[in-house]
């Protein structure tokens, strides 16, 4: 509700970008933010990252005994990451769940792929069921906006602007990079 209003009312249309909000914008987003982060667990931010240089894991270097890189199973293995490291750090509000991902995979076969891989999670028991895992265009829903934020706002702290001033941001978003 906040969000949609903040896109109303902000005139940003016709989707929400980092990129594309000023100074003003994206101080009210946090203060929205911060307001649905905070104590409550409305939302709970988490974000994993790798640094391709100090990276000793498989599925991006070229090497005789791993596999040749493939971007879909890195993917996959970066979304595993993720919840694996989200759930160890938020308690989920049911035993099932459903995921909603930004929609990367064009065809039905790669989006199977990821289904299967992501449900081995379950052996975990800190992992809840994933009921339904959705792949959906984030022009038309803005925690996946939201999302979209978090992350670019995670590569620029560790990657593009490392002495910009975040504000408290990071206070709300737990970061963990990944060497392997």
């Amino acid at each position: 509700m906040h969000l949609g209003a903040f896109r109303y009312f902000g005139h940003i249309q016709p989707e929400l970008k980092a990129t594309r909000l000023n100074k003003l914008q994206k101080e009210k987003l946090l203060a929205v933010l911060k307001c649905s982060m905070a104590g409550n667990g409305f939302i709970a931010a988490t974000s994993v990252f790798i640094d391709k240089s100090k990276y000793n894991g498989r599925y991006i270097k070229e090497s005789a005994l791993l596999p040749p890189k493939d971007a879909a199973r890195f993917r996959h293995f970066m979304m595993r990451r993720l919840l694996e490291f989200h759930f160890q750090n938020n308690k989920a509000q049911s035993r099932e769940i459903e995921i909603v991902i930004d929609r990367f995979h064009s065809d039905e076969a790669k989006e199977q792929q990821l289904k299967n891989y992501l449900r081995k999670l379950k052996k975990l028991d800190f992992v809840p069921e994933f009921l339904h895992i959705i792949q959906a265009d984030s022009r038309y829903l803005e925690l996946l906006q939201i999302t979209d934020w978090i992350a670019g706002s995670v590569k620029e702290k560790y990657f593009v602007h490392s002495e910009r001033d975040f504000g408290d941001l990071f206070d709300y978003i737990r970061v963990k990079q990944l060497y392997d």
